[in-house]
């Protein structure tokens, strides 16, 4: 994978520069980017104001990667642009990679569409990704920061979290989410003084039953819902409610706590921890189905931790994975000796040529001692 900002800092700018047009908040992280993009998107969007929103790679199909008010834009628009995207790119000649390529069609999508904010989820690492191309962000987040990717972000914990740090700009706010690590805190802190960008460090939110949180901030209780799964919302929803209330104290934004609790509830971030009761495939009806995208360690274990708290006798687990992961620390995390596991291949994902899957008797033979 050739990272850089050189092909679509040239292609940008033989599109008009659509990024310069644009109220953005913008994160990076290992974990919790989507939930933390969702929220923030979610809430916004209750104030009235026209959102625009980038997660990659897509769910179902490549132009749900941009959403327009929490919707995803239309397939002859995603199309239509793209289209035109690739005609600038191959008349100038500028070599941008299919990834680049999508990051400038949506946001030449964003800029058509004359939005209030768009919340931008980067793609990989942060300094180096085609996303890091805002000279001025109004917000920019960091999640929890774990071991991914770390052959392309340098090989150590400490590298991945400078990848990170790189999209914080000087004068634009940074919020940390919490970090399990020291080393990756003393990172993101050292960077943010280094270039300059006001940052604050995001306290978990505790529950209080009924999936409400608790967030104590600078002196103020906000309670909100939180409608997505996992102990790890508390972080990830803090995340959001902490830029949201920052944004609000410089002036960027105006809002009530009963819109902040609205927009809240109102979050949807499918397939993460989501759950399908008793689905009926082919008219056969399957037990309830957990889906989730845990790719790493840390996201592995999370997913472990709810499935625990669930209770389950035994789980069977349905695992496809892409090259690169680390599979058999994953499976040692998410496995228990009364599970089976079933390991499947999946297709090409649409304009994702980097993505390849590894072969279900890989994934097979990582797990040697459980049933199958």
């Amino acid at each position: 994978m050739d990272l850089g900002l050189e092909r679509i800092q040239s292609l940008l700018n033989a599109l008009g520069n659509p990024q310069d047009q644009l109220r953005v908040i913008h994160v990076a992280g290992t974990n919790g980017k989507g939930s933390v993009c969702a929220y923030t998107a979610s809430v916004l969007r209750q104030l009235g104001l026209a959102v625009g929103r980038f997660n990659s790679p897509h769910l179902l199909e490549p132009h749900d990667s941009i959403q327009i008010n929490n919707s995803p834009v239309s397939k002859d628009e995603y199309k239509n642009t793209c289209a035109h995207v690739e005609r600038v790119n191959n008349e100038n000649q500028l070599a941008a990679s299919s990834f680049e390529q999508l990051v400038a069609s949506a946001l030449c999508i964003f800029r058509n569409h004359k939005l209030d904010w768009v919340v931008i989820e980067v793609g990989l690492g942060g300094a180096l990704d085609a996303t890091n191309v805002f000279k001025q962000p109004n917000m920019t987040v960091v999640t929890a920061i774990g071991w991914d990717h770390a052959g392309i972000l340098g090989g150590t914990i400490e590298s991945i979290a400078q990848a990170k740090a790189g999209i914080m700009k000087q004068g634009c706010p940074a919020v940390f989410a919490p970090q399990d690590d020291p080393s990756v805190l003393n990172t993101l802190v050292k960077y943010a003084e280094t270039v300059g960008a006001p940052w604050k460090l995001v306290k978990e939110a505790e529950w209080e039953g009924d999936g409400a949180c608790r967030l104590d901030l600078n002196g103020q209780v906000h309670r909100y819902p939180v409608p997505l799964r996992g102990d790890y919302q508390r972080a990830n929803s803090a995340a959001a409610v902490t830029a949201l209330v920052w944004l609000r104290d410089v002036g960027e934004i105006q809002f009530t706590e009963t819109q902040l609790q609205e927009g809240m509830a109102a979050t949807r971030w499918p397939g993460r921890l989501e759950h399908i009761p008793k689905p009926i495939v082919n008219g056969l009806e399957l037990p309830s189905i957990l889906v989730d995208g845990a790719h790493n360690p840390p996201a592995t274990r999370a997913l472990r931790k709810h499935v625990d708290y669930l209770c389950p006798q035994s789980v069977i687990w349905i695992i496809g994975a892409t090259t690169g992961k680390d599979i058999d620390e994953m499976l040692q995390i998410l496995l228990r000796p009364q599970d089976t596991v079933l390991a499947v291949p999946f297709s090409q994902p649409d304009g994702m040529p980097w993505i390849q899957c590894v072969s279900p008797t890989e994934i097979e033979a990582c797990a040697p001692c459980y049933p199958r």
